[in-house]
């Protein structure tokens, strides 16, 4: 079986470190881009209940394509960790 060295994509930083800072940065990036669904709601669409909801409805899903990667990015084992039990 051939092992990947997935140090290059951790930057050597372990899973733990990884689980926090990936906390930390989705929070942050929820947090920035509800500010800006919503201003840009506010702002730029016009007062139509039906655009509304399909703005907010591709809005809520859009988000989370960026989330994935960095949800990977902090599932990737620890080299040299044992597999997962399960």
């Amino acid at each position: 079986m051939q092992t990947t060295d997935y140090t290059r994509y951790t930057l050597g930083i372990p899973m733990r470190w990884r689980k926090l800072i990936g906390l930390v940065v989705l929070l942050a990036f929820m947090f920035v881009y509800a500010m800006f669904v919503m201003t840009y709601a506010v702002y730029r669409l016009p007062d139509n209940g039906v655009l509304e909801f399909f703005y907010f409805l591709i809005a809520g899903i859009v988000w989370a394509f960026p989330a994935i990667f960095l949800i990977k990015w902090m599932q990737i084992p620890d080299p040299g960790a044992p597999p997962p039990q399960i």
